[in-house]
C-alpha cells in the first residue's frame, strides 16, 4: 500500500482538480502531509484520503467551506454532535422556505393559466358594492420610481400584517387617456393592496366601486395607453358614461413579452349611468 500520493493523484482519485486541493491547503482544510522544500511538491497520506472524502461529503451535504473549516477543527465529539445538529435545524428552516415558495410559484402558475383562459373573453359588465384597501398616494402621479418603492412597502406592509396572497389595486387617472400617446405614463393616483375581510389594518379605507365593466389586461405595458383608450370608447359606446378612472387589480407578478415588461391584471372602469 502507497503511503503517500501527489496531488495530481488525490485530484484523480476523487476527480477534482489540482486548483480544488491547492485552494483546501491555502485555507487550512487539508494541508498535504509533506511538502517538499526543494520543490514545492505535495503529498498526502493514506489517512488524507479519507479526511478528503468527508470533507468532500460535506461539501455536497451544502456546507460551505468556512464550515467544513470549523467542523474539522473542532476535534471533539460533543461540539461535532452540536454543530451538526444546528446545521439540520438550518436545513430543515431552508426546506420549509423552499416549500412555501414552491407553493407560491404553484399559485402564481395557476393564476396565470386562469388569466390566460379569461383574456379571450369580451369586456363584461358587472358590479361591486365595495372592497377594502389601504392605500399609499402618489406625490408625482406619473414618477416610475416612486411608483416601484410604493410597490415595495406595500409588499412589507402586506407581510408584516399576516396577509400571505398579496393583491395590488391601483387607482389610475384616464381623465385625459385621449391626448397620450403611446410612450405616455398614465397617471397614478394611488396605489395600494386589497385587505382581506379577516385582517384589521390601521388606516384603510372601504373602496365603492359599483357598476363597472371589466377588461383583463394580459400584454406589455407600452400596450396600456391604447387598451384604456380602447376601453373608455367601448364604453362610450355603450351608451354609459365612464368615470375618469379605472381600477387595476394585479396580483404579484408580472410577465415578459415580445414587447417587453408586461402585466397581467383585471382593470375595472366605473360607470357613472346611462346616457
Amino acid at each position: 500500500m502507497k503511503n503517500r500520493y501527489k496531488i495530481s493523484e488525490m485530484a484523480k482519485i476523487f476527480n477534482i482538480s489540482r486548483q480544488t486541493l491547492i485552494f483546501y491547503h491555502k485555507k487550512n482544510i487539508l494541508v498535504p502531509y509533506i511538502v517538499d522544500e526543494i520543490n514545492g511538491y505535495r503529498y498526502y497520506s493514506n489517512e488524507q484520503i479519507w479526511e478528503l472524502f468527508f470533507l468532500l461529503t460535506l461539501k455536497k451535504a451544502g456546507f460551505s467551506l468556512e464550515e467544513i473549516k470549523e467542523f474539522t477543527e473542532l476535534k471533539n465529539s460533543d461540539k461535532s454532535i452540536e454543530f451538526l445538529e444546528n446545521k439540520v435545524d438550518e436545513i430543515d428552516l431552508k426546506i420549509d422556505e423552499l416549500q412555501k415558495s414552491k407553493e407560491k410559484i404553484q399559485k402564481k402558475i395557476k393564476n396565470m393559466k386562469e388569466f390566460s383562459e379569461e383574456i379571450g373573453k369580451k369586456i363584461s359588465f358587472g358590479k361591486i358594492e365595495k372592497i377594502n384597501c389601504y392605500f399609499l398616494k402618489m406625490k408625482n402621479q406619473i414618477d416610475e420610481a416612486e411608483m416601484a418603492m410604493n410597490y415595495e412597502k406595500l409588499h412589507q406592509i402586506a407581510k408584516k400584517n399576516g396577509i400571505e396572497e398579496v393583491k395590488y389595486i391601483t387607482i389610475t387617472d384616464i381623465s385625459n387617456i385621449e391626448k397620450l400617446d403611446r410612450d405616455s405614463i398614465i397617471p397614478v393616483k394611488k396605489i395600494g393592496i386589497i385587505v382581506p375581510n379577516k385582517i384589521l389594518l390601521e388606516k384603510s379605507e372601504e373602496l365603492y366601486i359599483g357598476e363597472h365593466f371589466l377588461m383583463n389586461f394580459s400584454d406589455s405595458y407600452t400596450s396600456l395607453v391604447e387598451s384604456y383608450k380602447n376601453l373608455k370608447k367601448y364604453v362610450i359606446n355603450e351608451n354609459f358614461i365612464p368615470k375618469n378612472y379605472v381600477i387595476e387589480i394585479a396580483e404579484e407578478f408580472s410577465i415578459l413579452t415580445e414587447k417587453g415588461v408586461g402585466g397581467l391584471f383585471k382593470v375595472l372602469i366605473p360607470i357613472e349611468s346611462k346616457n
